[in-house]
């Protein structure tokens, strides 16, 4: 009897230490197989974002050529546009025009990218136009001012200066001075 209980409770040694050795094993695996993942939580302060909205005096389209024109003018590179409306209506569903005009200078963003390339993120500016439900046209863009304080830059070299002077031409470029009420898209040669 006495051998009995000696084989069993080695035969259970036996077993714990067996699993003992496979769990190790497995979370030596497993340490192995996955990567370590380093977060860390960004402190920034997004109260400090200001946007500026102003209507245009042209409809979606015509607005869009004009703030196109104006940005090549001033030596924008890509200035392209994403077509909410159209993508929405593929989608089936109706949406007023509302486009997304993309634009930027790499050397102005690399200088921003040199202090912290987190600030990419941001890049390349943009600009939101949009018809609303009584058809006016409105153009939607951020102050750059905000990059300062989100990513801590001292810019030495004033861009985010020049690109808020970029965007405060937009009204030059679509607010006719002459003529104040808005232009319908059809009526524009």
């Amino acid at each position: 009897m006495m051998i009995k209980k000696l084989t069993l409770a080695l035969s259970i040694i036996f077993l714990v230490s067996a699993c003992n050795k496979t769990a190790k094993k497995e979370n030596q695996t497993t340490k192995k197989t996955q990567p370590k993942v380093e977060t860390v939580q960004r402190q920034a302060d997004h109260s400090k974002t200001k946007f500026v909205l102003f209507r245009s005096d042209y409809g979606p389209k015509k607005t869009y050529q004009q703030l196109k024109s104006y940005l090549e003018e001033q030596g924008m590179f890509y200035p392209h546009i994403v077509d909410h409306q159209t993508a929405a209506k593929n989608a089936n569903v109706e949406l007023r025009p509302v486009y997304l005009m993309v634009f930027g200078n790499p050397k102005m963003g690399g200088y921003l990218m040199q202090e912290n390339p987190e600030v990419g993120i941001e890049l390349p500016m943009k600009a939101l136009i949009y018809k609303d439900a009584e058809g006016r046209t409105w153009v939607l863009y951020k102050d750059m001012n905000y990059l300062k304080d989100m990513y801590f830059l001292k810019d030495p070299n004033h861009v985010i200066e020049k690109m808020n002077k970029l965007q405060e031409g937009f009204k030059q470029a679509v607010i006719n001075p002459i003529k104040t009420t808005q232009i319908k898209d059809e009526e524009i040669e």
